[in-house]
C-alpha cells in the first residue's frame, strides 16, 4: 500500500511550489521546488502515521529542477523516546543519480527497493541541480514522492504508549489531520478525489450504522449508494485528466465535450448525497 506522510521539515520552499504538494499529489501537481537561489543540499524529512515497514520508493524529479543526486535515510525512534525528527537516529541507506535531461521539459522517476527496512521517517538529502536553460535560479525540485510498504502496529502501539507526547500527538502539533492521511491514500489506492472519497467513505459508516441497527432495507440501499458513488467517483477522476490532457494538447473540442461529461458526474454525486439523511450529510460544495 502507498504509505500516507507528512513533510514535517524542508530546508526551503518556492512560494508556488511548497513541499506541501507532496501530500496529495495529482497528475497536475507541480510538487515541490526549493526557493531561489538556495544553500546545497536542501533537505526534506517526511513523518509517516507511526513506524512502517518500506518496501519501495518512488522518486518523480522535476523537469526542469533535476537534482544531480538525492541521498535516502531513515530515521528510527528509540524504545520510549519522544516520536520526533530531532530525537530520531537516521540510518543512512545510499543514493540515486537523475540524468541531465539538457533542453527537454522530461520528468525521470527512479525506483529504489527499500526491501522493509523500517522507520517513521524519511529523508531526503538532495544536491545541486544540473544546468537548464530555464532553471534561472539554481533551485531543485521533487514532483512526486511514493513509499510502499505496511504500517508496524506492534511498534506504532509502542510509539503512542509513550504518552501525551507519543507520535499521534506530535503529528497533531505539526498540523496533520490523520483521518485526511488515510482519505488521500484511499483515494490513490482507489483512484478517485478526495472528495468523493470522503463521500464514499461517510455512507460506509451510515451502512454500518444501518447494520448494527438491524435495519436491513436502510443497509441495502446505502449500499448500492456507495458503489454508484465510487464507480462515479473513478470516472470522474479519469475523464478530470483526459481534459486536462486534451487542453495541453490545445484539442478545445475534446476538452469542451470532457468538461460536460465531468459536470455530469459532479451533478451525480450531488444527487446521491441528496438522497443520504440530512443528519449525517458531508459537505459536497467541492467535488474535484
Amino acid at each position: 500500500m502507498r504509505l500516507p506522510f507528512t513533510v514535517v521539515h524542508a530546508d526551503s520552499e518556492a512560494r508556488d511550489s511548497p513541499a506541501s504538494n507532496l501530500h496529495n499529489p495529482t497528475v497536475h501537481s507541480p510538487g515541490w521546488a526549493s526557493a531561489p537561489f538556495p544553500l546545497y543540499p536542501q533537505e526534506i524529512t517526511l513523518a509517516f502515521t507511526g513506524a512502517v515497514s518500506m518496501q519501495t520508493l518512488r522518486i518523480l524529479s522535476h523537469e526542469l529542477f533535476v537534482s544531480s543526486k538525492v541521498h535516502i535515510s531513515i530515521g528510527r525512534v528509540k524504545k520510549y523516546s519522544v516520536p520526533h525528527p530531532k530525537s530520531a537516529k537516521f540510518k543512512y541507506l545510499g543514493f540515486v543519480r537523475f540524468a541531465n535531461n539538457g533542453e527537454w521539459r522530461m520528468r525521470e522517476q527512479q525506483t529504489i527497493p527499500l526491501n522493509g527496512v523500517s522507520g517513521s521517517f524519511l529523508r531526503l538529502t538532495i544536491e545541486k541541480p544540473h544546468s537548464h536553460a530555464k532553471n534561472l535560479c539554481g533551485q531543485v525540485g521533487l514532483v512526486d514522492i511514493v513509499v510502499e510498504g505496511d504500517v508496524d502496529l506492534d511498534e506504532s502501539t509502542k510509539l503512542l504508549k509513550v504518552g501525551r507526547e507519543g507520535l499521534d500527538f506530535q503529528m497533531l502539533t505539526h498540523g496533520i489531520d490523520l483521518e485526511e492521511d488515510f482519505v488521500h491514500a484511499h483515494a490513490q489506492v482507489e483512484g478517485m478525489g478526495v472528495d468523493a472519497v470522503r463521500m464514499v467513505r461517510r455512507v460506509a459508516m451510515l451502512k454500518q450504522d444501518a447494520q448494527g441497527a438491524e435495519d436491513y432495507d436502510e443497509a441495502e440501499r446505502l449500499s448500492g449508494i456507495e458503489m454508484e458513488m465510487a464507480r462515479a467517483g473513478r470516472r470522474l477522476e479519469d475523464t478530470e485528466a483526459q481534459k486536462q490532457d486534451a487542453v495541453a494538447h490545445e484539442d478545445y473540442a475534446r476538452a469542451k465535450a470532457l468538461k460536460i461529461t465531468t459536470d455530469e458526474l459532479k451533478g451525480r454525486l450531488k444527487e446521491l448525497m441528496e438522497s443520504v439523511p440530512l443528519r449525517h450529510r458531508v459537505d459536497h460544495h467541492r467535488v474535484r
